[in-house]
């Protein structure tokens, strides 16, 4: 029988800012009971989409393969209006409302710093959008003009974007709570753990590999990010750089003559005095393409990497994977790299087109890859369970114990 189970368990803390975890970490696990069980396949979702969106996947995958499958609500999952997010205004957003007002002598009926609710912020939009139409009409304001502001997603269960560290934490502690607490029988010999995933989930599936590369024994990524040269602005403080530049996300046109730009809650900062800065170190910890960590990382027994990306991907440059898969193999890492050049290779079912993803669908990537990788014997990944990466001045050091992987940071 198909059985559906959800968990609730306490995961990480956030280590680096040294803050207390208010929320258990939730995940969910599908399999059939009458089977014994050859793999854990993680089915790890990027932004916009939460464990709601995996039931037929994983209800697909537990009928027709013997695997139990695994979707994680992994920390900050909840940073969209559809994964249930929530709008508001935090301090820099107000500043900008008050600055960019007082630039175009709206003088507001209103006190900006009482908008604490979704309701009065498109309320006092509203207000705004048609004082613009009124200047405009007047000849004030050109007819082109249109108010540019900032807007800011508070993420479910008062979390925030730590972005990648306590999320991969967060998969890899879900994975160990269900090796040790199986509910189903396990085939002999052992079991494959499987990270599967798109863009986000792809990359946090490397991520994963990178923090405790013992626990991982297949990878399947689709257009993963590697570095964040060009992504660092997704983790929500590019609005102290330039607002209307590094957003995270545009909002829908709502409004006439407002354009809002969308930045996901994070306590992270470019202001170096401050104890949440996003120093150099913060950043090198967080990406897989990094010579000196996958030097490290290769000592230890990894996983087989099954990779697709798109010359044409519009956020992750096609050299900086090819990058990454080189150094894989130049250590002797088990790596399939599939990539997608031309038009030919679009058949309008597996590879819809040539765009970030190319969408295709998670179901046909597990369906194409998991007969084989079940078929492949279970490599022996026997080794000291703890890594550490030097980052500018800090170590991080990943160490499983106690069924949980523990992280620990140092100065150096």
């Amino acid at each position: 029988m198909l059985k559906n189970e959800t968990y609730f368990i306490d995961s990480c803390d956030d280590v680096e800012l040294n803050i207390k975890r208010e929320s258990k970490l939730e995940f969910k696990l599908t399999y059939d009971d009458s089977k014994e069980i050859e793999a854990i396949v993680c089915v790890i979702n990027g932004i916009g989409r939460d464990i709601k969106d995996d039931l037929y996947i994983s209800d697909y995958c537990a009928r027709n393969y013997n695997v139990a499958v695994l979707n994680v609500n992994y920390h900050c999952i909840g940073n969209r209006p559809q994964t249930g997010a929530t709008y508001y205004l935090d301090d820099i957003d107000k500043l900008i409302l008050d600055t960019s007002l007082k630039a175009i002598s709206i003088i507001p009926p209103f006190n900006i710093n009482h908008i604490d609710t979704f309701e009065k912020i498109n309320h006092y939009l509203e207000y705004i959008d048609n004082q613009i139409s009124i200047l405009k009409l007047k000849w004030i304001l050109d007819v082109s003009y249109i108010l540019k502001l900032s807007i800011t997603l508070q993420p479910t269960k008062n979390e925030y974007q730590n972005f990648g560290i306590m999320q991969a934490t967060d998969i890899l502690n879900a994975l160990l709570y269900i090796r040790k607490n199986s509910p189903f029988k396990a085939m002999g010999g052992g079991i494959k753990h499987i990270l599967v995933g798109s863009s986000h989930g792809g990359y946090l599936a490397n991520l994963c590999a990178k923090i405790a590369p013992w626990l991982v024994d297949i990878v399947i990524d689709n257009s993963s990010h590697v570095s964040l040269t060009n992504l660092w602005r997704v983790i929500g403080f590019g609005k102290e750089v330039d607002f209307t530049k590094y957003y995270n996300f545009l909002t829908p046109n709502t409004f006439n003559h407002i354009k809002l730009y969308g930045y996901e809650k994070t306590l992270w900062t470019t202001n170096k005095q401050s104890p949440y800065y996003f120093s150099p170190a913060r950043k090198l910890i967080r990406e897989t393409l990094n010579k000196d960590h996958l030097n490290i990382q290769a000592k230890y027994p990894n996983p087989k990497y099954i990779a697709y990306h798109s010359k044409f991907d519009e956020y992750v440059p096609l050299e900086e994977k090819e990058e990454y898969v080189n150094i894989l193999k130049e250590h002797g890492l088990d790596v399939e790299f599939i990539k997608v050049i031309d038009e030919k290779q679009i058949d309008g079912k597996f590879i819809k087109d040539l765009t970030h993803g190319m969408g295709i669908p998670i179901k046909l990537l597990i369906k194409k890859h998991l007969p084989q990788i079940l078929q492949e014997p279970l490599k022996d990944k026997t080794c000291k369970k703890e890594i550490s990466y030097k980052c500018d001045d800090l170590i991080y050091t990943f160490k499983e114990e106690n069924e949980q992987i523990v992280l620990s940071v140092e100065r150096v």
